[in-house]
């Protein structure tokens, strides 16, 4: 029987005289590792992890090798590539010319020219530590040195050599501080902006360029069509007509007028009572119990008793029970004037067959006062656009009229009197227009009260 041992790992590992059951099994020859497990190679998950593919890596890096040394397989190679024939001569390399080489290593006169007249060498007994930077510029030109044999040019050489080698723009762009430049509207349908991405795949332009950026339907709508600067009228002039100037006075004067009427409405209405129309006692009296106190009718006392009676005797009438002829009566008078009625309604329905003209002359008619109202509230509306609105607390005014009296009228620049401001005008344009509120100066308010002193020296010299 054969004996069982125990492992490392804590399995039991079986003695070699034990004998395999198997085809293949050896009897008394010991494994070298482990029982391999039994894994199912039907999941992908288990093809790496149990897959012996190390012949295979090591085939592929063999191929690898061989074309990095030799610039192929050498199973593919031609004889005359891999094997040459040493016939023990070599060829030796022709001499240089030693006048070449001297006239090539001689230095140049200018050079010549630049070194001291003394022959002494200077002495070396500067260490390096005396000079800045010394080990580390020896380093620098050591590694430069060893790049120049392999052929690599410092950095410095190579960026000059970029820039020589560097194309040169056929385009240069226009200066922006240029005043002969073309201008163009910048939210304007043809922009030369967009014309390198005109007839471009919408996608593209989505994903890739960046989209300008949509401009509000609000902010094309202008707050006023007012225009920015009123034409001023032709009286106006320096040197007007005499009937514009008349016609402007007479705009002139009928602001006054108005403005005076306004001024007398508000004295009116804030003058105290004269002594006639002062109130009195009795007139207080009479204001105070007014509606207090009704005014009773008691003229024909007996009139009322009468009627009475008679409303007694009417109700009296009406609790009467009717007979079967009464009801009988009024159901067939119920009847007739439902007929009548019924009757009466289909002849006016006939009758409407013969008004067919009169219908359609009122509805003509009627269309035609809805399209002058329609047309009365657009020229409304459109007068109302033109007027300002009310943004603040204040109301807009209109300002005054600039215009010059008759006697003031000259015939020569020189001697215009100026009416008017040019940055008052602006400011109630901006008003008008509705870009600003209307606004008012603001009032100074102090809050500390003057006290003033009279100083000694002022009080002495008064005396």
């Amino acid at each position: 029987m054969a004996a069982a041992t125990t492992c490392d790992g804590g399995g039991v590992e079986m003695s070699s005289d034990f004998l395999g059951f198997t085809a293949f099994s050896k009897s008394g020859e010991k494994k070298d590792g482990p029982k391999r497990k039994r894994v199912n190679r039907n999941k992908k998950k288990n093809w790496k992890k149990h897959s012996d593919v190390r012949d295979v890596e090591e085939f592929l890096d063999d191929v690898r090798l061989q074309e990095r040394t030799v610039g192929g397989l050498l199973s593919e190679k031609a004889n005359e590539n891999l094997f040459f024939v040493d016939t023990g001569k070599k060829k030796k390399a022709p001499k240089p010319d030693p006048r070449k080489l001297k006239r090539r290593n001689k230095p140049l006169r200018i050079d010549l020219n630049l070194r001291p007249d003394s022959k002494v060498p200077v002495p070396k007994d500067v260490s390096s530590h005396q000079v800045p930077n010394g080990r580390k510029l020896r380093r620098k030109q050591e590694r430069e040195g060893q790049l120049a044999k392999k052929g690599v040019l410092p950095r410095a050489d190579r960026l000059l050599l970029a820039q020589v080698d560097r194309p040169i723009p056929t385009h240069t762009d226009e200066a922006n501080n240029n005043p002969s430049r073309g201008f163009f509207d910048l939210w304007g349908e043809r922009n030369p902006l967009d014309s390198a991405s005109q007839g471009k795949d919408p996608w593209y332009l989505e994903q890739t360029k960046k989209s300008r950026v949509k401009r509000p339907e609000r902010l094309n709508k202008k707050p006023s069509e007012l225009p920015a600067i009123d034409i001023a009228a032709p009286g106006a002039s320096y040197n007007p007509t005499y009937e514009s100037h008349q016609d402007l006075l007479l705009k002139a004067h009928e602001v006054e007028v108005k403005k005076l009427k306004e001024e007398k409405k508000l004295e009116r209405q804030l003058k105290f009572p004269t002594k006639d129309q002062a109130p009195t006692e009795e007139s207080r009296l009479r204001e105070l119990i007014e509606g207090l106190v009704e005014e009773s009718d008691d003229d024909n006392p007996t009139g009322g008793e009468g009627e009475l009676g008679e409303q007694k005797t009417v109700s009296l009438h009406q609790r009467e029970r009717k007979t079967e002829r009464q009801r009988k009566k009024e159901k067939e008078a119920k009847i007739l004037k439902a007929r009548q009625d019924a009757e009466k309604t289909e002849r006016l329905r006939r009758q409407t067959l013969f008004q067919l003209k009169s219908i359609q002359t009122s509805l003509k008619s009627r269309q035609d006062e809805l399209a002058n109202r329609k047309k009365l509230r657009g020229e409304k509306q459109k007068a109302k656009a033109l007027q300002p609105k009310r943004l603040g607390r204040l109301k807009y005014q209109e300002p005054d009229i600039d215009i010059l009296l008759s006697d003031e009228l000259t015939d020569s620049l020189r001697k215009l009197k100026p009416e008017g401001s040019v940055t008052k005008d602006r400011f109630k344009s901006f008003q008008k227009r509705n870009l600003i509120e209307p606004r008012e100066r603001a009032k100074f308010k102090r809050k500390l009260k003057v006290k003033y002193v009279e100083k000694r020296a002022f009080r002495e010299s008064r005396k």
